[in-house]
């Protein structure tokens, strides 16, 4: 079995591979739930960007930095053991890249990274293309090519 998906099927993607042995594969698209506190770093944090200073900092307080803190997918991408493709577009606002890196980073399976340059939170034909190829190879192999 493998798991795919943009943005929140990102993120979701990311924790089901890492919570579910029967997962092979992933191929994930913008995760979201990425680095959700990066805002208390001076970096830009994933979505919800609930600490973000203009107008969220309601949402700082120690029981929702804690709480949200389980739900990191860069906790989940730590437990990550199959072979993965990961792409995002590099203008994405909606789930900046500095989100998305910390739990790239932190996969120790194999792994690469499809930048999309040009792109936001969004795919282009290019980018699906490859991703759906490598999924179709890796389904009939069992083996990660990139």
């Amino acid at each position: 079995m493998v798991v795919t998906g943009g943005s929140q099927g990102g993120a979701l993607s990311i924790i089901t591979a890492g919570l579910d042995a029967r997962v092979k594969g992933l191929a994930a698209y913008y995760p979201a739930l990425s680095d959700t506190t990066g805002y208390l770093k001076n970096r830009a944090g994933g979505w919800p960007h609930m600490f973000r200073q203009d107008g969220a900092g309601s949402h700082r307080t120690e029981d929702k930095i804690g709480v949200l803190g389980y739900y990191d997918v860069v906790n989940f991408a730590r437990r990550v053991k199959v072979p993965g493709l990961y792409s995002w577009g590099f203008n994405d606002e909606t789930c900046p890249p500095t989100s998305m890196y910390p739990s790239y980073n932190v996969i120790a399976a194999p792994k690469q990274l499809l930048l999309a340059l040009e792109t936001g939170h969004n795919t282009v034909p290019e980018q699906v293309e490859r991703v759906n190829r490598w999924l179709e190879n890796f389904l009939k192999s069992g083996k990660a090519e990139y």
